[in-house]
Order: C-alpha cells, then sequence, then structure tokens
C-alpha cells in the first residue's frame, strides 16, 4: 500500500524523497515502494538504485538488496558507499570471494575509509588468507585505532596463521633481523610497519589490553626490531611475557586439580585458561572432559564452550554426544536444552524447536500439571505478554524469580532468551518455541528477561515491530555499583582476567578520549557505557510511550521488595500476590573498591545520572 499522498506525487524526485522520508522513519516497505516507482519513471538514475538497495538490505533481503547494489554501479561506477554496501550483502550471504572484489573497488575509490579494510579483513579470514587480513586490519589500525574489536580480529588472525606452532616461533626469538622478518609477517605488514615507526607499538599495546598475549609479543618484539634502543619496548616486552608465564602457570596449576579432583567445573576451568592462551584443541578436549563427567547441567548457558566447539568444527560431534544423551534419559530437562542448544549454533533453527518445545511443555507439566493435562496446541503458544528488558546486573534475576511466582504467570524455559539482541538471526518460531501453550480463555501471563536487550542497538526497534503493546519492566541501578558488580560477576563465569583497575581504567580511557564521539552501544565499552542510562532510554521512548515502561530503581527494589512488587502487579493487571521469602537471586559478594576509584567513577556518571532525572522526571540521588 502507497502513502496516502500517492496521488500527489508525479515526478521520480517526488517518489524519491517520499521515499527517503520513510527511509528515515524506518518504514522499509513503504520506502521500497516509492523508491521503485521513482525507478518506474527513471530507470537510468543510479541514486534510486542505491537506496532501494539499502532499504531493502535493512529488509535483510540481501538478493535484491545484492541486485540494486550492481545496477547502481552499471549507471555510476565511481561511487564508493555502492561497492562497500554490496561487499556487505554479499558477506550476508557468505559470498566471501565477491565481498573481497567488492571491499577492494571501494577502497580503490576511498583509500581513507577504516570500514572498507575491517570488512576485507573479515572476508579474508573467512577465506583463510591470513597474511592478507593481518595487513589490512593493520592499515585499519593505522587510519584509526579504536575501531571496534579490531585487535581482538588481528590476535586471532595472527593465532590462526601460527596456529600450534606459535609457541615455538615466539620462543625461538632473537634471530636475525632478515630471518626474523620473514618468519613472522608477510613483506607488505612489514613495508606498512617499517613506514609508520609506531605502529608496532601501538598495535601491541591494543592486542596486550585484548589479551592476545601471543600477538602482543610479536608485535613488540618487530617493534624492538625497528627501536632497538627503546627500553620502553623492552619493559612492555617483559610485561607480557611475564603475563604468558602467569598463564601458563594457572594451567599447570588446574591439571593439577584435575589429578587430585576430577570434576566438571575443574575441566571448564581449565578450558577458560587454555583458550585466554588461544589454545582452541585443548581447551575443546578440557570442555568434553568435563561435559562427559555430568552432561545433565545446563551446559546451554556457557557461550564460551560453544565458540570454543565451533571454532574447532566440534560442533556435530558434541551435538551426537548430547543426542545419544537425551536418548538415554528422556526425562532430562537439560539434555533437551542442550540437543537444542547444539543444534541452534550448528544454525538447525527448525530442528532444535521440537526440543526447546519438549523441554518447555515438561517444565510447564511439572509445575502447572493441570495447565497439561489436556494435548499441548503449539499453535496456541503464547506470546509474551511482558518483557524485562533490563539492566544487567540491575536486580532483573530477582524480579524475573518474583514474577514467575505468581499464580498468574506461566514462565518459559530460560529467563534470558537474548532472541531480540544478539540471537536475532534465529527465526520467530525459534523465539515462541521457548512460551508455553496456553489454552484460550486462560487469563495468564508469560514473559522473558534478558538485560542485553536495555543497551544492544537495533532491539527497541525489533521488539516494537513484533508487538507495539508489549509492556516493559526496567531496574536501573547506581551505575557504579553495577559496573563493579558486572565485573565481579564477570570474574567468577571466568569471562574476565584482568584486574578491576586494568577493566575500569581501559573504560575511563577510552570514553575520556573523545566524549563527542563516544558510541554508548559499542560492545567495547562494556564495564562503564551500559551505565549511560539516558542515551538508551531515549531510543526506547521514542517507539513506546511511556506507560508502557515500569521503571524502579534497584536500590528501592532491594529494600522494599514487597511494595516494589505490588507496583509491577499493578502495571502488569495482576492481582496481589504476596511471597514468604523475597530471596537476593545472583547476588555477588566482593570487597568494597577503592574509595578514589570510586569517586572517579561517580565523577564521571555525575552528569549522565542529572540528564537521566530530567528526561524521566525522577530522583536517583545516587553517588
Amino acid at each position: 500500500m502507497l502513502s496516502k499522498n500517492k496521488s500527489n506525487l508525479n515526478t521520480p524526485e517526488e517518489y524519491a524523497n517520499q521515499g527517503s522520508i520513510y527511509a528515515q522513519e524506518k518504514k522499509w516497505d513503504l520506502a521500497i515502494e516509492n523508491y521503485r516507482q521513482a525507478i518506474a519513471l527513471k530507470p537510468k538514475f543510479s541514486w534510486y538504485y542505491y537506496h532501494l538497495a539499502q532499504a531493502l538490505y535493512q529488509k535483510q533481503n540481501w538478493n535484491e538488496a545484492i541486485k540494486n547494489y550492481d545496477q547502481a554501479i552499471e549507471l555510476e561506477g565511481n561511487f564508493s558507499w555502492s561497492y562497500y554496501n554490496l561487499g556487505n550483502a554479499l558477506s550476508k550471504l557468505g559470498r566471501w570471494e565477491e565481498a573481497v572484489k567488492a571491499y577492494i573497488n571501494t577502497i580503490k575509490i576511498d583509500v581513507n575509509f577504516p570500514w572498507s579494510y575491517y570488512n576485507l579483513g573479515d572476508a579474508l579470514i573467512e577465506l583463510q588468507k591470513w597474511d592478507e587480513a593481518i595487513y589490512n586490519y593493520l592499515y585499519v589500525i593505522l587510519l584509526q585505532t579504536e575501531l571496534p574489536g579490531i585487535y581482538s580480529k588481528l590476535g586471532d588472525a595472527i593465532e590462526q596463521k601460527y596456529k600450534s606452532n606459535l609457541d615455538t616461533e615466539i620462543k625461538d626469538y632473537p634471530k636475525a633481523i632478515p630471518d626474523y622478518e620473514q618468519y613472522y609477517i608477510d613483506d607488505r605488514s612489514l613495508q606498512l610497519l617499517q613506514q609508520n615507526p609506531n605502529l608496532s607499538v601501538q598495535v601491541a599495546d591494543g592486542l596486550t589490553k585484548a589479551n592476545k598475549i601471543n600477538g602482543a609479543i610479536i608485535f613488540y618484539k618487530i617493534a624492538l626490531e625497528l627501536n632497538q634502543d627503546d627500553l620502553k619496548i623492552s619493559e612492555k616486552l617483559q610485561q607480557v611475557l611475564d603475563k604468558k608465564n602467569q598463564l601458563e602457570r594457572e594451567i599447570l596449576e588446574l591439571r593439577k586439580e584435575i589429578e587430585l579432583n576430577r570434576n566438571s567445573s575443574s575441566y571448564y576451568n581449565l578450558g577458560i585458561a587454555l583458550t585466554r592462551q588461544q589454545k582452541w584443541e585443548e581447551a575443546v578436549v578440557a570442555y568434553r572432559q568435563g561435559i562427559e563427567i555430568n552432561p545433565d547441567l545446563s551446559w546451554w548457558f556457557y557461550y564460551n564452550i560453544w565458540e570454543a566447539f565451533a571454532r574447532e568444527g566440534k560442533l556435530t560431534e558434541i551435538l551426537t554426544f548430547f543426542e545419544i544423551f537425551q536418548k538415554a534419559h528422556p526425562d532430562s530437562f537439560c539434555s533437551y536444552l542442550n540437543v537444542g542448544e547444539a543444534l541452534t549454533r550448528l544454525e538447525k533453527f527448525d530442528e532444535a524447536i521440537p526440543y526447546y518445545q519438549t523441554a518447555c511443555y515438561r517444565q510447564t507439566q511439572k509445575l502447572y500439571p493441570r495447565l497439561v493435562s489436556q494435548p499441548w496446541n503449539l499453535e496456541q503458544v503464547q506470546r509474551p505478554n511482558f518483557i524485562v528488558i533490563g539492566v544487567h546486573k540491575g536486580g532483573t534475576t530477582s524480579l524475573y524469580n518474583y514474577l514467575i511466582q505468581h499464580p498468574q504467570i506461566i514462565p518459559p524455559i530460560k529467563k534470558e532468551m537474548d532472541f531480540w539482541s544478539w540471537k536475532f538471526n534465529k527465526s520467530i518460531n525459534w523465539y515462541l518455541a521457548h512460551f508455553p501453550g496456553i489454552p484460550e480463555g486462560k487469563n495468564l501471563l508469560t514473559g522473558e528477561a534478558s538485560p542485553s536487550y536495555f543497551d544492544h542497538p537495533n532491539t527497541a526497534r525489533r521488539i516494537y515491530d513484533f508487538s507495539q503493546k508489549i509492556k516493559l519492566l526496567i531496574l536501573l541501578r547506581n551505575p557504579v555499583d553495577r559496573a563493579i558488580s558486572q565485573y565481579h560477576q564477570w570474574r567468577r563465569l571466568n569471562w574476565e582476567n584482568r584486574s578491576l583497575e586494568e577493566a575500569i581504567e581501559s573504560d575511563l580511557e577510552k570514553l575520556r578520549k573523545a566524549p563527542e564521539k563516544v558510541n554508548y552501544w559499542m560492545k567495547e565499552l562494556n564495564y562503564l557505557a551500559r551505565g549511560v542510562y539516558v542515551e538508551f532510554l531515549k531510543e526506547w521512548m521514542s517507539l513506546f510511550p511511556r506507560e508502557q515502561f515500569l521503571i524502579l530503581k534497584s536500590e528501592d527494589f532491594y529494600a522494599h521488595p514487597e511494595a516494589s512488587m505490588q507496583k509491577v502487579l499493578t502495571f502488569l493487571d495482576l492481582p496481589e500476590y504476596k511471597l514468604l521469602d523475597y530471596k537476593n537471586y545472583n547476588a555477588g559478594k566482593y570487597s568494597k573498591i577503592d574509595p578514589l576509584m570510586r569517586r572517579s567513577l561517580s565523577n564521571y556518571f555525575r552528569i549522565h545520572n542529572e540528564r537521566l532525572e530530567e528526561y524521566l522526571g525522577m530522583e536517583f540521588n545516587w553517588e
């Protein structure tokens, strides 16, 4: 259906302008229709094809987008963005050779756009062209030092190039300079470093912060070859060598622990330590041994395990193991989720759905036997009525657990789906398979709680397109306490091995460097950016009306849980229901932070907290 103004549109320019208006409003179907009308009236104008392709790209219609990017390029071959976005669309389809050509054409037109080299490096990684990928990642850093994830990508490319021989190659240093140059990097990369003497140190520093220790060692040694009298480089090299030795000692201690106490958690911790050393094959063996000791655990939760299996091509193998266990233990709840996760990781979403549905049926049958005494109707799966969207470490686990104890709330099989954030490539049926089937006429609600939603780009729009009337709950915690709590949780999960000071100072350094250019949605600013709540709320409230949000202060929620829950139940139109115990779920214990660090963090957040209070008309009084 065209816009109401269709009868007033006569020229291709008018249709294109209308399409641009719809594109700004993210009404992609209407934008597409208007751009097509413009093309019908003026078929030889590249600009219309380009914008049509952009709208099709937003709809994830990759093939049609590619056709229109090609048409735009045929009509105007000197516009770099057509090639760049063509490369992005080709990458979505895994057409890596073609994507490489598109990015190279982009660079020929605009040699100073870092994202072209960044995405070209990613495509070359998929083709296992490690040297070329390394060169392009180095060029990214030369142009712009802090693009998201660049040092991790470079570090991984170095690891892939040398694979299992890396430790030997590092220990073989020093060598004669010509051999050394040839041994570590190709001629193009070496030439780039020689032309930019500070680049090797900058790269090594970035790799160190990204915990890519082997790569850091290599580049500090290259830096020493180029700057042989620089004592600071020698000191930095020694520091990362010491860190590598420390990691090696940690692995030895964990192996000794396993000799004394062979359990799942010991093998899991060993696997984590091995991944920090980029010893992926050994890590997979350790994870597999932990799983075999106790297959009936919620292994689906530990994303780092699945990343290791995927990296080493072992997903099919672990799927077979979980399937055999599930068939032998059909009453095991976790076994269905583990098979479902393995199938999901293999992108067999449709095959995973029955396992999630069975797990959901069994959970609901156990908790509410009367509800499932009749046949389970998968066609009547209940869509979520509410979502707790955040914030991470704000109290979402406690709130969710209080909610699901209400007799009129039926829980899904997981608290956190993360579908609308970083699992959006799965199908909507995959998502709904996690929810119960509720018979018609029953006054029952269901919902989930995924704190990843609040600060993930595009999530607000995705949920809005799914359900404009859904109710959204948010717990906001003092951002200083939130950041510290998240750090300690990640330490407990073995996802973080830096000191608190290192982690926080790293974030502060990036945030202070160019505050006017800060992208608060960027994952690399994990601990602190998440606490700039006002930036994320603006996006959510640009779509959903204020009355669809219930925003609670975490400190009040913990101090007065019964009164807070009454507000929640009123918001959800549910009758009052008091619990016998308002337990604090997922609470962590850790020592207080240094007062100077707390003051520094409080000073950083003060202006953002004031902006938040003004925006919401609420007082938080955080210090």
